[in-house]
């Protein structure tokens, strides 16, 4: 079986435009899963949200996301607040510069994925994006959206195809 899109959307370079899809190039599904269980019963034991101060459970429907501005002093967030901040997606990954290969620390780096076309008709145009960022020995810089989260995409020739690495911004890296 072959694996599925993560993302599709577009590559685009100035005026060129050419269909692509993200695959994941690591999986953590190998890894071992441990779950609470209830040692008198061998029951799995489940998660229950309880108010902090009365100790009473609160539903679902109760729960909002809150960010704390100072000791149990909370600004509370909506749902629809939350919605109205997450960035709107246009599925491009918008390349706004190129880099010699290797000028960017791996620290920054997040999670690859593999970039290869998305339709049969742009294998042409993505292998002319390939080698020609491979001649000239540059990764590309690109800006879009991924999963509801703005990202920095370094592009660069990978094999057969193209490795997009996912960029951790500075606030991100410890010092």
């Amino acid at each position: 079986m072959s694996p599925r899109a993560n993302w599709k959307g577009s590559l685009k370079i100035a005026e060129l435009t050419c269909p692509v899809a993200l695959y994941s190039a690591t999986s953590t599904s190998d890894r071992i899963a441990f779950h609470t269980i209830n040692r008198l019963t061998g029951h799995r034991v489940r998660r229950n949200f309880v108010d902090s101060e009365t100790g009473e459970p609160v539903e679902s429907g109760d729960q909002v996301k809150g960010y704390e501005v100072g000791k149990n002093e909370y600004v509370v967030l909506e749902p629809e607040e939350i919605a109205q901040a997450t960035p709107k997606s246009d599925k491009t990954l918008a390349i706004e510069t190129f880099v010699d290969c290797g000028e960017i620390d791996a620290v920054y780096f997040d999670k690859p994925y593999y970039l290869s076309p998305s339709q049969s008709d742009a294998n042409e145009l993505f292998v002319l994006i390939r080698e020609g960022m491979r001649k000239n020995k540059v990764a590309a810089l690109a800006k879009t959206v991924l999963f509801r989260r703005a990202r920095t995409v370094l592009i660069s020739a990978y094999g057969d195809g193209l490795l997009a690495t996912t960029l951790n911004f500075d606030y991100e890296v410890r010092s």
